[in-house]
């Protein structure tokens, strides 16, 4: 009897095939979604998510996101939401390579810097009237994979504890602190609603002070409601 678990290799896969992997999919019900991407296009189904070149992968990922505003208009909102969940998600947990010391550091800065792109070259054009919560749920899953990676597990710091982060850890928040900013700052309220969405999960040190000045920019704006939501993502505690 053979034994052998069967892995899937995303490295394995040139960046034309990664994207067909993640998107060019039948949608499924959410409650099918889980080992979804553990199946390969054809059916073939997968023990686990083992990719030999991590540093392949993270730059699949960077041209993803930074191609993003031609790329995913081949595809559904639906095949987008799914596949973004997918990188994102528990099976492939992509977010991991972020933190993987093996994947040089100016790599992985890069890739996360790249996904600006995915928020100022289609999330603010988009006129689709109710986007997919991908895009609003992007850094919430981004940053619980950042706050319980291995090494910040193992050491127990705490989410939020930015003075128990070690440098690399340090450099990569401020990345996505910039990042974060940088989306912010486009001129489009679903895309800032993202951003401020995700400064709320960041726990860095500057998000007080830079989404105040958005609350004081945007004040004569703001319904009572929209002002709660906006003070509790200042305050890092935005559910």
């Amino acid at each position: 009897m053979n034994d052998e678990r069967k892995t899937l290799d995303l490295s394995s896969k040139s960046f034309e095939q990664f994207v067909e992997f993640l998107f060019n999919r039948d949608v499924v019900p959410d409650s099918k979604q889980f080992e979804y991407f553990l199946t390969g296009l054809e059916g073939e189904l997968y023990d686990e998510a083992v990719h030999s070149s991590p540093t392949v992968v993270v730059g699949h990922l960077t041209r993803l996101f930074s191609e993003f505003g031609v790329i995913a208009p081949k595809y559904s909102p639906a095949q987008l939401d799914q596949g973004i969940w997918g990188i994102w998600g528990e099976n492939l947990r992509l977010y991991e390579l972020l933190w993987d010391p093996t994947v040089a550091l100016e790599r992985r800065v890069r890739c996360i810097q790249s996904m600006f792109f995915v928020y100022s070259d289609f999330a603010s054009k988009s006129t689709v009237e109710v986007m997919e919560n991908c895009f609003d749920m992007w850094w919430d899953m981004l940053l619980y994979g950042f706050w319980f990676q291995r090494k910040l597990f193992e050491r127990h710091v705490k989410m939020g504890d930015v003075s128990a982060l070690d440098t690399e850890s340090r450099l990569l928040l401020d990345v996505m602190f910039e990042t974060l900013k940088r989306i912010l700052a486009l001129p489009d309220e679903r895309t800032q609603g993202y951003a401020l969405h995700g400064l709320g999960h960041l726990h860095h040190p500057s998000v007080p002070e830079t989404v105040q000045r958005f609350i004081d920019n945007h004040k004569t704006k703001l319904t009572e409601e929209g002002l709660r939501w906006i003070e509790a993502c200042r305050d890092g505690t935005v559910m």
